[in-house]
């Protein structure tokens, strides 16, 4: 059994539907991204999830007990981060930790939690929070997500205000924390950022699930690409399309598709007595292939 089970969740106002028979899992130890375009419902999702909102029908269960509006007991051991924390402004990060960790009965430890989000430096127990920048009321705020020792931890937005040094610091923190059996649901706008970081992703449009599946499958329409310059692309065209790759030249670099790595390719130009000056890996990118995806789903739905 998953450890998060949403199924066939709709929340309506009036004749709008902002979640649609939404259904998906989360499993333990996995980090499942929940993406979409502005206003697709990923916000809407979490809140009722995190019980912060009712929903018209359908159920939610953690761990085997049911979310709603009016049942949180499941939540104990969720922890999460909605939009932005509430900071209070004279309150030093530890304050924050004792504050919010007063009605869990096991915490975590305050110094492990400060060392891991890195919090601070060495002033935790000093600074207070009204001189914090971004970044550090971020960390703060996923210190508190954390305190409760949850088995599941949600997410929105949690590389805001983070330079890219905390923004790999949090991923190598989460990848840490999943392979301890923690799981993740997060949302976040940098795509780039959050293909490094799931395991899975969860699709939604319009408050429809348009696609759940591992991160891998995203791309499964892409082959591997390649950009390769040779001696003489004109000559090398023919020959790779004779191995069963495609071929394009893009301003003097040929773009190859094909189902096979590119020792393959090298072998065969040198085959053909010709030299290669530039091979390089295209990565698939998740934006990308978001909005093909959202293209062709606009697409068929109309």
């Amino acid at each position: 059994m998953a450890l998060l089970e949403v199924k066939n969740v709709t929340k309506q106002y009036g004749h709008k539907k902002v979640m649609d028979s939404v259904t998906f899992n989360v499993e333990a130890g996995h980090i499942v991204g929940l993406i979409g375009p502005n206003g697709a419902g990923k916000s809407t999702t979490m809140r009722a999830i995190t019980g912060l909102m009712s929903y018209t029908s359908g159920n939610i269960q953690f761990d085997g007990q049911p979310i709603t509006f009016e049942q949180h007991t499941a939540l104990d051991k969720v922890g999460n981060l909605i939009e932005y924390p509430a900071i209070y402004p004279n309150l030093t990060a530890l304050d924050h930790l004792k504050l919010y960790a007063m009605d869990t009965p096991s915490p975590a430890n305050f110094d492990d939690l400060m060392r891991r989000t890195q919090i601070d430096g060495e002033n935790f127990g000093k600074r207070k929070a009204k001189k914090f920048s971004l970044g550090m009321k971020q960390r703060l705020g996923i210190a508190i997500a954390l305190i409760r020792n949850p088995k599941m931890v949600i997410l929105d937005e949690p590389m805001n205000g983070l330079d890219p040094q905390s923004v790999h610091d949090l991923r190598e923190l989460i990848r840490s924390l999943a392979d301890e059996g923690v799981a993740f649901l997060i949302s976040s706008h940098l795509l780039d950022e959050l293909q490094k970081l799931v395991d899975d992703v969860v699709i939604i449009n319009d408050g429809k699930i348009i696609k759940t599946s591992p991160i891998a499958a995203v791309f499964e329409h892409d082959q591997v690409h390649y950009q390769l310059v040779t001696n003489d692309n004109i000559l090398a065209m023919p020959i790779l399309v004779d191995q069963g790759w495609q071929v394009e030249d893009e301003n003097g670099q040929l773009l190859i598709t094909g189902p096979t790595g590119p020792q393959d390719i090298i072998t065969v130009l040198n085959q053909h007595n010709l030299t290669i000056e530039g091979l390089n890996t295209v990565q698939a990118n998740l934006e990308q292939s978001l909005l093909e995806l959202l293209s062709t789903n606009d697409t068929e739905g109309k």
